[in-house]
């Protein structure tokens, strides 16, 4: 049979004598134990690579097998033939070979190499132990080998290979050669094969439209390739084949063309309860080559097969999912024929093959390994099949009289189905072969457990799968039937607990008429409308707004009155509430914007929103409270609210108030219905998956009132390092008259804001109340503005701080109405700009010169800057060291500023620190300054443009971030020209001309605007030796005096006379040193070997004094000519005797100036004369 999977045969051969002998018998045992073959790698040219885990083989010996001349007609199994013949012999030397081996292997090789599409190798075996000289012995079984491979090696194909193996020595290494062999031999014939067959498939095939093709008959030949390719352990490939013959018979079936089948089905007496995906109940080859089998049987045993391949696939689930729908498609069309069946066979069947697939699906998991997710699919494939089988008993149970004709049990009835088959009921308990169900449908107790029994299993399944939905759909059938059993308490346990686990999810139908049957089982028992009759009545409403939420009411004729009066009973249970109780996304009712744009409520501060409400129950619903929450940058909500309202039926809009809000554009966060204690709430927000969908939030924009009470913060005016750390708070009253005003501030970043030590910048300030959390400003005025400075912890860490700001305020018009302003603002807490100090020592003078850079890309305007001298600093001078400098300077980020102070002190021990005030403001704060000013002085002239201000504003701060042309021009003029800015015809258009023209004038930068100022200290450095070394060229060696300029010239190789002097001197140092007075130095000359040589003390050491100078002279010899650096002096101090810190020597500062660090000299090229005697005589030659 093809469902019998065979093995691939290898036949084998040897000499007689060799085959009775114990060499032989553990060659075989060894052999065996090889097999099965793993990892073969099937090439074949109409297939890509195919990898066999695990080939089963046969070794039998070939003299068991005969060829056949007189072979069946009908296809068999490629593999019911050998694919390899193995010969196998041993052969010492030459002359036993050509005696009498070559002979038999001759004879053997005629036998085998007439097969067609079989393979044959010769396998030699050596014996590692022989009593011969171990390089004889490699020369013989080379000599045997090669004369072997000489007369059978006909093509290039090797078929020869060399067995190296005794008992004693039974290494798996050495039978690596010849598995491979027998891999690449059983591989190539088994391909050969399968190529002839598909050829003869292909030309079957190919003759279906000629007169004498038989489906049946090419049924049988291509299921050959299938049941081939499952001997090679290939199950993919040989369940390709049969879905191939899958969809031919389809194709026969639609063209109607059944002449090679019998009926379409012959129920026996036992299908009805035979296992579904058993291929050994009926003859079903014999069937299909009589042409007799009906197609239900041929379904049932083309099912089967793809089954038993997907069982060695593991795939488990597609088994019953396969068979599920295999088993509802054969049944409707076997309802067709329904009449000449037995009674009920379609259900008993159905039942009996769902409850086999399980039994047989679990049988094949036993040895597998599933995964976690494998198993949880597994399960719900076989719940439902388990619900299938369940099905059937509701089938059974209606027309038996067990259950009555109403859902949940009739949803499973067919279309077919009437009270005629109820009559048919006793003759079917004689028919069902199945004995437990024959017995349930006259035994009313009996059907109950097993009705419960089956349902419990498919639970089970559903629950072990995590399909909870599908498994407590089950629990409620078990309601139903608890119900029509009398089991009121019971039932009403089940019903009130199924909305609790749907809560989040939809209903269906089915949990529909569950919720009702709570309802009206929870009535009838007059029990207290609690929390739990709210949510089934709930769950209930969202049933009854579905689509089918007509068609629900079944035991109630006037649904509206009905729903009414439930919608009545929920007000009066909401009241009765001891706690807020919220119910996410009920559809009954919903909130949408209607206009995305509010409106200003002008008056006062706040802003008002129109929203549509959709009530689709079928009677009004009275309200206490319609809310929208808004959501907007940095976690900002705004909350929008309506009082009580009554909703009609359908749409309903209401115009929705917002005290708090702030302008900008915010998406619709969430939504609320408020009904006493209960409420209901939408989310609105987008997950990332629905945003990448194209399923957009709504916006809804909130303009700007520039009347309303607002809140800014900014850096304080002055900043002096070292000192607390502040922000400064400006709150405006705007339209507002407020009597209080408490603002808390805080700091992601967990900076402390200390409020007790706030301070008011204006005298006229408004009382203030501080505590530990905030401060709270009393009895502001209209149009009033409170500039509050707000100390707090050290923040110099970060380079921004965002603060959040929470106003909470009440009008004096509106004492009912607190209102909340929340904000989020980002201060500057660095620098904006870095310093970077270079100090240079000469005498009694310090120069420092202070390079100010920008620590980000925008510009800083430098109006000053200035070295201040603390007051007690007596003898000390300083004085700027720039000339004639613009008004003010622009630090860029590619051009930092440089500002060079002197300072001069009669002693150099200044202890207290100087400060550096810097005069300073960014380039953005300063045009944006000069645009709100210009555009101030244009409304001014037109009051009517007020509206229009900040508008106007913020187009021409857009327009100059977005083109930087205008920086260049301004920085030089200060006239300021907006690019890209095309003014139309309206009113907008003419204030921006109005303003352009202004801002096209030329001004002085410090002519307008505020500057701010930063202080930060700067220490006096000190130094405990300044050495001036200088080194002097000298007219001759014995010079006295050092003559500014050399009268004679320099040439190259002469030695020149030069003088080292170091001048050293205390001014700068320490005041706890001073009565320090010398210290030992050491100078080196810097060798500078490719211009000078040295000659003298290049290196020495000497005492240094206070104002001193310490002198030695040296030769140099320049190497070159041309204009020559000399030699700089590198003079280091030496550690004092005898003092240590930290058990190191202690070395004091010291500072070097090269004197002669910019001079050169100039080195001539050595020129010269040489003198020849010349003898003018004939007889002579010049020496």
């Amino acid at each position: 049979m093809a469902s019998q999977s065979q093995r691939v045969v290898v036949t084998y051969a040897a000499p007689l004598v060799f085959l009775s002998t114990d060499h032989w018998k553990q060659i075989h045992a060894s052999l065996v134990s090889q097999l099965p073959l793993r990892n073969l790698h099937w090439k074949s040219p109409s297939r890509p690579i195919r990898t066999i885990q695990e080939l089963d083989v046969k070794l039998v010996p070939l003299e068991t097998l005969r060829d056949d001349q007189t072979a069946s007609q009908i296809p068999q199994s490629i593999l019911g033939k050998s694919l390899l013949n193995i010969y196998v012999f041993i052969c010492e030397d030459s002359e036993a070979y050509k005696a009498t081996t070559r002979k038999q292997i001759k004879e053997w090789h005629a036998s085998v190499s007439q097969r067609k599409n079989q393979e044959w190798l010769l396998v030699h075996v050596v014996r590692p132990d022989q009593s011969v000289a171990q390089g004889r012995l490699f020369q013989m079984k080379t000599s045997v080998l090669d004369k072997v491979k000489a007369d059978f090696n006909s093509d290039k194909k090797d078929r020869c290979v060399q067995l190296v193996w005794s008992a004693e020595r039974d290494n798996p290494a050495v039978w690596a050669d010849l598995t491979a062999r027998i891999k690449d031999g059983i591989l190539s014939a088994f391909d050969a094969a399968l190529t002839q067959r598909e050829e003869e498939v292909k030309r079957s095939e190919g003759q279906r439209q000629m007169p004498g093709w038989n489906f049946c008959t090419f049924f049988i030949l291509k299921e050959s390739l299938a049941s081939s390719l499952e001997g090679m352990n290939l199950p993919e490939d040989a369940l390709e084949q049969y879905h191939e013959l899958e969809a031919t018979f389809f194709q026969v079936l639609s063209e109607k063309n059944l002449s090679w089948f019998g009926p379409l089905i012959t129920p026996s007496s036992s299908d009805d309860a035979a296992p579904l995906l058993s291929v050994a109940k009926k003859p079903y080859r014999d069937l299909i080559l009589a042409n007799t089998i009906s197609v239900f049987d041929f379904r049932v045993y083309l099912l089967a097969r793809q089954c038993a391949l997907l069982s060695k696939l593991g795939d488990l689930e597609e088994i019953c999912r396969k068979t599920a729908s295999f088993l509802t498609t054969i049944a409707r069309t076997l309802r067709g024929v329904e009449d000449t069946l037995p009674p009920f066979f379609i259900e008993a069947w159905i039942y009996s093959s769902t409850l086999s697939v399980v039994d047989q699906c679990d049988e094949w998991a036993r040895p597998l390994e599933l995964s976690k997710s494998a198993m949880t699919s597994f399960n719900a494939a076989k719940g439902e099949l388990v619900e299938l089988a369940r099905n059937q008993l509701d089938i059974f149970g209606a027309a038996a009289g067990h259950l009555p004709n109403k859902p949940p049990f009739s949803l499973a009835l067919p279309a077919s189905y009437n009270e005629a088959k109820a009559g048919q009921i006793k003759e079917a308990s004689q028919t069902i072969s199945r004995a437990d169900l024959a017995s349930v449908l006259v035994d009313q107790e009996a059907f109950y457990e097993l009705y419960v029994a089956v349902t419990n299993r498919a639970i089970e399944l559903y629950a072990s799968a995590g399909r909870r939905k599908f498994a407590l759909k089950l629990h409620g059938s078990l309601a139903a039937l608890d119900v029509h059993r009398g089991r009121l308490s019971s039932a009403l346990q089940t019903y009130t607990s199924l909305p609790a686990h749907y809560s989040p999810h939809g209903w269906t139908s089915l949990e529909a008429f569950m919720l009702n049957r709570a309802l009206d089982i929870h009535a009838s028992a007059e029990k207290v409308k609690d929390r739990e009759w709210i949510h089934i009545l709930l769950h209930f409403l969202r049933a009854y707004v579905d689509d089918m939420g007509m068609n629900l009411l079944l035991t109630h004729d006037d649904s509206q009155a009905y729903v009414a009066q439930l919608v009545s009973a929920l007000k009066d249970a909401a009241h009765a509430l001891d706690a807020d109780t919220p119910y996410p996304d009920h559809p009954a009712l919903s909130v949408s914007v209607a206009e995305h744009d509010a409106h200003l409520a002008e008056t006062r501060d706040g802003s008002l929103l129109k929203v549509m409400v959709h009530n689709r129950l079928p009677c009004e619903l009275s309200v206490d409270e319609v809310e929208v929450q808004l959501a907007g940058r940095e976690n900002s909500r705004l909350s929008f609210t309506h009082a009580a309202s009554q909703l009609a039926p359908g749409r309903n809009e209401l115009t929705l108030f917002c005290p708090s809000s702030f302008g900008g554009t915010y998406t619709l966060f969430s939504t609320q219905i408020s009904l006493a204690r209960l409420h209901f709430q939408w989310k609105h927000t987008k997950t990332p998956k629905q945003l990448r969908a194209g399923n957009m939030p709504a916006l809804v924009r909130i303009p700007k009132d520039l009347k309303a009470l607002d809140v800014k913060l900014k850096q304080p005016p002055r900043i002096e390092l070292g000192t607390s750390s502040k922000v400064v708070v400006i709150l405006s009253t705007g339209r507002n008259d407020v009597a209080t005003a408490k603002v808390t501030l805080s700091a992601p970043s967990g900076i402390q804001f200390r409020y007790q030590e706030v301070e008011m910048d204006d005298d006229d300030a408004p009382p203030i109340r501080k505590d530990d959390e905030s401060m709270t400003f009393l009895d502001l005025k209209q149009g009033q503005t409170v500039v509050a400075a707000v100390p707090h912890s050290d923040a110099s860490a970060y380079h921004f701080m965002r603060i959040s700001i929470v106003v909470e305020y009440v009008t004096t018009s509106e004492p009912d109405i607190t209102r909340i302003l929340r904000l989020s603002r980002v201060v500057a807490t660095s620098l904006p700009v870095a310093i970077n100090v270079e100090d240079f020592f000469r005498g009694t003078r310090l120069f420092t010169r202070f390079t100010l850079s920008t620590t980000s890309h925008q510009h800083v305007r430098i109006r000053s800057t200035q070295l201040l001298l603390p007051n007690e600093a007596d003898g000390v001078k300083v004085t700027s060291c720039m000339g004639q400098k613009p008004s003010v300077v622009t630090i860029t980020p590619a051009q930092p500023g440089r500002f060079l102070f002197q300072m001069d002190a009669s002693r150099g021990q200044v202890r207290d620190a100087l400060k550096l005030q810097i005069s300073y403001r960014m380039l953005r704060e300063e045009v944006e300054s000069l645009i709100e000013l210009a555009a101030a002085e244009v409304v001014s002239e037109k009051p009517s443009l007020e509206t229009l201000r900040q508008d106007l504003v913020d187009k021409l701060v857009q327009a100059l971030e977005t083109n930087a042309s205008w920086v260049g021009l301004y920085g030089v003029t200060g006239e300021l020209s907006v690019p890209g800015i095309t003014p139309g015809d309206d009113e907008m258009g003419a204030a921006l001309r109005q303003v352009a023209e202004i801002l096209n004038k030329r001004r002085s930068p410090t002519s307008f605007g505020e500057w701010r100022e930063i202080i930060i200290p700067v220490d006096v450095p000190q130094m405990h030796i300044l050495a001036a070394a200088r080194l002097q060229i000298l007219e001759n060696p014995f010079s006295l005096e050092k003559s500014r300029k050399r009268s004679r010239p320099l040439y190259a190789g002469q030695p020149i006379s030069a003088l080292l002097t170091v001048h050293t001197s205390f001014h700068w140092s320490p005041p706890e040193d001073t009565k320090v007075d010398s210290y030992l130095m050491r100078y080196d000359i810097e060798d500078l070997t490719q211009d000078w040589l040295v000659s003298g003390r290049k290196r020495g050491d000497f005492e240094a004094k206070d104002d001193e100078t310490f002198s030695v002279p040296i030769t140099l010899i320049a190497l070159h000519h041309g204009e020559l650096p000399l030699p700089k002096i590198g003079v280091t101090a030496l550690p004092i005797p005898g003092e240590h810190r930290m058990r190191s020597s202690v070395v004091p500062g010291c500072e070097t100036h090269q004197v002669h660090g910019a001079e050169k000299v100039l080195v001539l090229p050595r020129g010269g004369r040489s003198t020849f005697v010349v003898n003018m005589g004939a007889n002579t030659s010049v020496q």
